[in-house]
């Protein structure tokens, strides 16, 4: 083969692209240039440390949290009164969301409660019979005395799931803030997410207020 004549592999490329359709080619150069848009803005995110957006509310949650209400207490002291049963706290948490005054903090209250008490009793049994079978005496206890008649099992779940996660945020940053709620729904922390919950409580702890 002379020096100057394209070889068999440059003749081959050379005669795919010929035959190639002119809007494949775009397409593909489109995809190539998309795809390097991608890589580019992936490398940004990773530059940035990839920052989610915090929302307004939760900001707000935060500042409530922050700020002191010398009158938040007083509505929550008949809501602090001791109960003897997960049945009685579980009725509390029905009776609170039946209620617009005062709805936020005394739901939340309710939430605590309930979920304080599980935890409580979680601990007892754990040292006898271990992590997995304090759970499942724990969560058989509890369905026992509220009756599915009153709470259906799929309810039930996530009136527990609820308070385990508003007793994991409050016990962590304090009870007592609870009574700074004034303005955010309980729909709004119920539905934390765990990233969402570990947030507020390294924003509270970071100001030890």
């Amino acid at each position: 083969m002379c020096p100057t004549c394209p070889s068999s592999e440059t003749m081959s490329e050379v005669t795919t692209l010929i035959e190639q359709d002119p809007s494949d080619v775009q397409k593909k150069r489109s995809r190539e240039s998309g795809s390097s848009t991608e890589k580019a803005s992936n490398k940004k995110a990773k530059k940035t440390g990839g920052k989610k957006k915090v929302s307004s509310t939760l900001k707000q949650l935060i500042e409530e949290l922050l700020t002191d209400n010398p009158d938040g207490g007083r509505s929550l002291e008949e809501i602090n009164e001791s109960a003897s049963s997960f049945l009685q706290l579980s009725e509390r948490i029905d009776h609170a969301e039946t209620k617009n005054e005062e709805a936020s903090r005394g739901l939340i209250f309710s939430y605590f409660n309930f979920g304080e008490a599980v935890f409580k009793r979680y601990k007892e049994l754990k040292p006898e019979v271990g992590k997995d079978g304090s759970e499942a005496l724990v969560k058989k206890e509890v369905r026992e005395v509220i009756l599915e008649t009153k709470c259906s099992d799929e309810a039930l779940r996530k009136k527990t799931e609820r308070s385990e996660k508003v007793y994991k945020l409050f016990n962590t940053i304090g009870k007592e803030k609870i009574a700074r709620i004034r303005s955010i729904p309980p729909s709004f922390i119920l539905n934390l997410t765990g990233d969402e919950i570990k947030y507020v409580m390294a924003e509270i702890l970071t100001h030890k207020v």
